[in-house]
């Protein structure tokens, strides 16, 4: 077969062609190699309960309001939120007397005097409640609403009056105030997402979580303890191995080896855990940091082996936050919208 020979502008004209499609092509592998950045994830609503949170007449109320979240829908009939993150919402794993058991914070046959002290106790002491739920002074209670679609401002307003209503109808008045007062104001969370394709060993990957950790500890803008921390499965599985005895545990609160590891996983599904899951995939190939209360933007720590694939920033804007606050000094002063 004869082979074909190209004039020197037939060569130009191909290769003009084909460049442009290189650069595309290029462009392409560049742009799957960038995380995905949302922005728009989450909004907040600080609440200010009339005498602080640990209240045993306000906690079922309370319940009954973030339950009421869901029916806020948008112009298309569908509910506004995704999940809700609050003390009248998440379950958790404690440790009750002879048992270890998978527990909602709010249980309305422990709203006693003995039964406020255990719930603060489990606030200050769960990894994943602490600064996320509830402000350091116990005055306010956090609301951390996940939505379907990204977050506007008339969302946020949409969901505070709906809480607010509910409020009202169980006679606790509140009146929002400016954002820049609440107990989040000038604060970031973060929340990383890596991944790996290759085989991945669970307790090296804690051990990278725990240098990641250190290192953000120590930046520039790190929370401070009365406004937030930094938190992974790495603190989940101290937490549950601490709280199931035994030999899990090394001195440092990594997990002695896989096979502990392996018995922590399958205690946290017998009791129908997800956050461990959340935080790390039980084969390790996905994992998330979270950084709650920073007072800027925080750098994304590199993990051995894994690939940084999103990143969740929240920030205490007009948008994204607002605080409801329900003291008598509070109503006093502030209008309601």
């Amino acid at each position: 077969m004869r082979k074909r020979s190209w004039s020197l502008s037939q060569r130009r004209l191909l290769s003009a062609c084909l460049l442009p499609l290189g650069l595309l092509a290029l462009t392409a592998v560049q742009a799957e190699s960038q995380p995905q950045l949302r922005t728009d994830e989450w909004q907040v609503i600080s609440l200010y309960p009339p005498h602080g949170v640990y209240q045993a007449d306000l906690l079922p109320p309370l319940v009954a309001a973030v339950e009421g979240l869901w029916q806020v829908k948008d112009e298309t009939g569908e509910p506004l939120l995704r999940t809700v993150d609050s003390l009248a919402s998440m379950n958790v794993i404690v440790a009750q007397p002879e048992e270890v058991r998978f527990r909602r914070i709010i249980e309305k046959g422990e709203l006693t005097a003995d039964g406020m002290q255990r719930l603060q106790a489990l606030v200050e002491d769960h990894p994943l409640v602490q600064r996320r739920l509830v402000s350091a002074d116990g005055q306010a209670t956090h609301l951390w609403l996940r939505l379907k679609k990204p977050a506007t401002g008339q969302g946020l307003q949409q969901l505070t009056a709906q809480l607010q209503s509910s409020l009202r109808s169980a006679g606790i008045q509140c009146a929002t105030a400016d954002n820049r007062t609440g107990p989040l104001a000038g604060r970031y969370m973060s929340q990383w997402q890596y991944e790996t394709s290759a085989r991945a060993d669970g307790v090296a990957a804690l051990q990278a979580l725990a240098t990641a950790q250190q290192q953000l500890s120590q930046a520039d803008g790190a929370p401070d303890a009365d406004h937030g921390r930094n938190y992974s499965a790495l603190n989940l599985l101290s937490y549950l191995g601490g709280i199931l005895g035994g030999d899990l545990l090394d001195a440092g609160g990594l997990p002695k080896n896989n096979a502990a590891l392996a018995q922590m996983y399958m205690m946290a599904e017998s009791l129908r855990s997800r956050d461990l899951q959340a935080l790390a995939r039980p084969d390790f190939r996905q994992l998330q940091l979270v950084v709650l209360g920073a007072t800027a933007p925080l750098k994304a720590p590199q993990l051995t082996d894994y690939q940084l694939t999103q990143t969740s920033l929240w920030q205490a804007s007009a948008r994204d936050y607002r605080v409801l606050d329900c003291r008598a000094g509070a109503l006093a002063t502030a209008e309601n919208p």
